[in-house]
């Protein structure tokens, strides 16, 4: 998963678009209460009303998406989101440096660039891309259908771009098997958020707890430090079960895989490069937070593994 590190802000900044026409939005008063003061005297009074009569409407602020139609904001969020892609792969990402080429990066053997992980990168990130596009144009007016079927052509329009920029890169070339899996990744959010049946039953997600060279200070891009990353299938046994039994709904299936080696700086750490499968056992933290405290915090834990609140057995792939 090659040039990813902007994700996060552009999420958070697609979080802060969807805020802002509530900001511009003019407050109502309480009911009872007068917009406009009772002062004493008639005659102050009737200055007062020819004056905010002769008062043109002021015009919202230039930057304002308050008043702009959903379909105005769609294309604008994908247009900054485009723009952005092409500054920073000119300016950081060498594209253009070399006519469009190709790279065979293989998939999940243990001769391939990251063991596999880079690909499941891939998945998870256009996954959660398009749960955020969905919240996003959830937010302006769109059905639930609607929503994230645009916000998984946004997160694929997204993620294929920096695909296609790096096949003018001197440095990376464009990869099949990483457009596959951006592809796989915008299936499974849709099939999550247009099936309330699915949501219930599994989630996807992905664990991180520092590398020792993150934790030493020599790795700094949490979306590649592949040494410290799991990614993961959750499966809800009461989703499955319908029992409604606290117990079940609290605990859940997991099985996942992980590589620890393959990323440079990790020699002085692991030995030798390895990828690992699991099964296990674990907690659901969105059920036990939400029954511990009423809140579900905003559902983040439907797609980030919590470290350290499972059980789980693993075996060597290699």
């Amino acid at each position: 998963m090659k040039h990813t590190s902007f994700l996060i802000p552009l999420m958070t900044a697609m979080w802060t678009i969807s805020g802002l026409q509530t900001l511009v939005r003019g407050q109502t008063l309480p009911s009872g209460i007068d917009a406009m003061p009772r002062l004493p005297g008639p005659s102050f009074m009737l200055g007062l009303t020819e004056e905010t009569e002769q008062k043109t409407p002021e015009e919202p602020p230039w930057w304002s998406v308050g008043d702009w139609s959903r379909e105005r904001k769609v294309i604008a969020l994908n247009a900054v989101t485009v723009g952005t892609i092409a500054a920073i792969g000119f300016a950081g990402w060498d594209y253009g440096s070399h006519s469009f080429n190709t790279s065979n990066e293989g998939w999940f053997g243990s001769d391939t660039p990251y063991g596999g992980a880079d690909k499941l990168g891939h998945v998870f990130t256009c996954y959660a891309l398009a749960s955020a596009f969905n919240r996003v144009y959830k937010d302006w007016g769109y059905s639930d259908n609607d929503a994230i079927l645009i916000g998984a052509a946004s997160s694929w329009l997204t993620m294929s771009l920096i695909e296609i920029g790096d096949g003018f890169s001197v440095s990376e070339g464009y990869s099949w098997q990483d457009e596959a899996m951006n592809t796989l990744g915008v299936g499974l959010a849709y099939l999550r958020h247009r099936f309330p049946a699915v949501r219930e039953r599994v989630d996807l997600r992905w664990e991180w707890f520092p590398s020792p060279a993150a934790r030493s200070g020599e790795r700094f891009d949490i979306l590649t430090d592949y040494s410290g990353q799991k990614f993961l299938l959750a499966f809800k046994l009461d989703g499955w079960l319908r029992t409604g039994n606290p117990v079940l709904k609290a605990l859940e299936l997991q099985t996942g895989y992980y590589t620890r080696g393959y990323v440079s700086g990790d020699d002085d750490y692991f030995n030798g490069q390895h990828r690992y499968g699991y099964v296990g056992i674990g907690l659901n933290m969105t059920y036990l937070l939400e029954r511990l405290t009423g809140h579900r915090a905003g559902g983040v834990f439907d797609y980030y593994q919590v470290p350290y609140t499972y059980l789980p057995t693993r075996w060597e792939c290699d």
